[in-house]
Order: C-alpha cells, then sequence, then structure tokens
C-alpha cells in the first residue's frame, strides 16, 4: 500500500513539473526571462532640449522626425512630441547652432539641466526671476520700449552666457509684449530709465542696449514674475544690438585696417576679424581693450571651422558693445585630427 501511494505521488510529481515547464516554456518566467534591451539612442525630444543638439547633423533630425514644416533663412520649424521648435542651421544647412522652444501646456520639459540646475526645472514654470536664478547673471534687453507702433510685436529678452565648460554658449528667455503683464512690466522699466535717462535716451537711442548693466536692476524687479514665451540656447543667438554696434557689425571691414570703435556711451564693440581668416584676432581683441581668450582645437572638429589658424565662433559676436576690459572667446584650430 505505502509503495503504491509513492508511485502515485511520484507520478504526480512528476506531471506538475512537466506541466510548469511547458508554462515556463509558452510564457517565460521571472527568473530565466531576459530582461528587455534598453533603447540605445534616447528620444529625440530629450536629445534636442539638451547641449548634445548644438552641432547635431540636421540630416539626423529630419531622419527621425521628419521634414521640417517649414524652413526659411535656415530656421527650421518642427512639433515633436508636442513641443514647438524652431531649429537654427548654419550657412550650409548641415549642423544646429542653436534651439529655440514655445512654452506651451503640452510641452512641459525639464531644462532644469541646461541651466545648470541640480534640481528639475520644467519648462512652463520657468520666469524671469527663475532663469536668473538659475544663470546668476544676465542682460536686460528689448526690440522697443515705447511707441513701438503696430507693425510687429516686440519682445524683451534676458541674455546669459554658459560657464567655461559649456564653451561660452548662450542661452535666452524671450517674451512678447502682447499680454498685460508683459507691457505693464516693460512700462515699469521704460518709466523709471526715462525718469533716470531721457524719453530720447529711451526710444530713439535705445540706450538700454548699449548699456544693459546700467539699469538691469530696475529690469530685473520690473519682469521677475514674468512668464517667457520663448527658450533658447546655442550659438550666436539673436537678440537687440547696440544700434552703434549694428551700424559697425553691417560694414565689412578691409584686411589689414583697424575696426576699433567704441560706442559713445563708454562701451567697447567687439572687432570684426580681418578677413575671413585673421590669425592676428587676439591682438586685435588687445587694441580695442578688450581681453582675448583662445580655445585651441586640435583638428578641424567643427562644422564652421574656418581653416588653420582662423579665428571663429566669436562670442560675445563681433558688433556687440561690451564694457572694456571684457573677455571675448573664439575657436581656432591648428593641425589635422
Amino acid at each position: 500500500m505505502t509503495v503504491a501511494l509513492a508511485g502515485c505521488t511520484d507520478r504526480a510529481r512528476d506531471r506538475v513539473s512537466s506541466l510548469v515547464e511547458r508554462a515556463q516554456s509558452a510564457f517565460g518566467s521571472e527568473d530565466t526571462k531576459e530582461p528587455a534591451p534598453a533603447s540605445a539612442t534616447p528620444d529625440l525630444l530629450t536629445q534636442l532640449i539638451s547641449w548634445d543638439a548644438i552641432g547635431m547633423n540636421l540630416t539626423y533630425v529630419q531622419k527621425r522626425a521628419g521634414p521640417a514644416i517649414r524652413s526659411e533663412d535656415h530656421r527650421h520649424h518642427y512639433m515633436v512630441q508636442g513641443c514647438q521648435l524652431v531649429l537654427r542651421s548654419d550657412q550650409q544647412d548641415k549642423a544646429i547652432r542653436s534651439v529655440q522652444v514655445a512654452l506651451s501646456p503640452g510641452c512641459d520639459v525639464d531644462v532644469g539641466g541646461l541651466l545648470g540646475m541640480t534640481q528639475r526645472q520644467t519648462l512652463n514654470a520657468l520666469s524671469f526671476r527663475a532663469f536668473e536664478d538659475a544663470m546668476g547673471s544676465g542682460q536686460y534687453l528689448a526690440d522697443c520700449l515705447r511707441d513701438c507702433g503696430n507693425a510687429y510685436i516686440p519682445n524683451v529678452y534676458l541674455v546669459a552666457q554658459g560657464s567655461r565648460a559649456l564653451q561660452f554658449r548662450q542661452m535666452m528667455i524671450t517674451a512678447e509684449l502682447a499680454t498685460d503683464p508683459a507691457m505693464e512690466a516693460a512700462g515699469r522699466w521704460a518709466d523709471a530709465m526715462v525718469a533716470k535717462e531721457s524719453e530720447d535716451w529711451v526710444v530713439r537711442d535705445l540706450g538700454f542696449n548699449c548699456q544693459p548693466q546700467k539699469h538691469r536692476d530696475v529690469a530685473a524687479q520690473a519682469l521677475r514674475t514674468v512668464k517667457p514665451d520663448f527658450f533658447s540656447f546655442g550659438d550666436e543667438l539673436e537678440f537687440p544690438k547696440c544700434p552703434a554696434a549694428e551700424v559697425a557689425s553691417n560694414d565689412e571691414p578691409k584686411v589689414g585696417t583697424s575696426t576699433v570703435s567704441t560706442v559713445s556711451t563708454g562701451m567697447v564693440m567687439v572687432p570684426q576679424p580681418a578677413g575671413r581668416c585673421d590669425m592676428d584676432y587676439d591682438k586685435r581683441l588687445r587694441a580695442a581693450g578688450l581681453k582675448a581668450n583662445e580655445v585651441s582645437i586640435h583638428g578641424p572638429e567643427d562644422e564652421d571651422f574656418k581653416g588653420y589658424g582662423c579665428a571663429y565662433r566669436i562670442t560675445p559676436a563681433p558688433g556687440n558693445a561690451v564694457p572694456p576690459g571684457s573677455t571675448v572667446t573664439y575657436r581656432s584650430a591648428w593641425e589635422a585630427g
């Protein structure tokens, strides 16, 4: 009897074991199933809202996101995972130079890493004060603050420069003067400057763009709670320049001649290189009363490389008005990689 019962038990155990093995073979088990391989490539939006986007091949974006919604003047408009992006490319439309992302309810991405923050900073929670707190500095600029007319909607900007580790690239927030909070804040900024300077200084001369540090505290206080409409980062962002600097930047410099000039406000304009390849650009900067910070590159690693020994990717860009003694950073390549 005992032997018979043992035999039945063994057969039952074998039967159960067989069923378990068949089930594991069909469905897998927690112990034996291999984990699904992690994606080797981050999603496209994560790549584009990061410093990895600067210098990225535009063809790579087109292959992953499809053709741009529209393109004009080296600006390529995309909608990626609910985010409206404008990618500005180089003159050959090969590499991305800057990225602009519009603030919208459907695009609440984290930009804390771009701003050098250790904590999360969602795009839709960004304000002028939050941006300045993260960067610790920046210049308040504007297209126009008074008597702007109806031909276009003017913007106000807060522009900051990244650290040496970020190759001194720029970050910027922009607010359109189209809502009551933004217009009221711009009005307070303008009123305070008119009281200290003059109506012409604000309206005609746009003196605040030539001396952005002069009334910086007033601008910061007025705009602290304003929400921007756009967040941008990259190389050579587009924002208002001092009118005198704009005139100088439109004049083609002659090789071998000095382009050093000083704005009447006491600011110094960053000189243009002498021709396409200026190997003595450091001397030109020192002659203007500025400091040269040359970043030597081993081999032509950049899409905008202009030739061995030539100054390129100059920051602040030539034509900008800066305080005397400011540091101007530029790149140069000296040998093939």
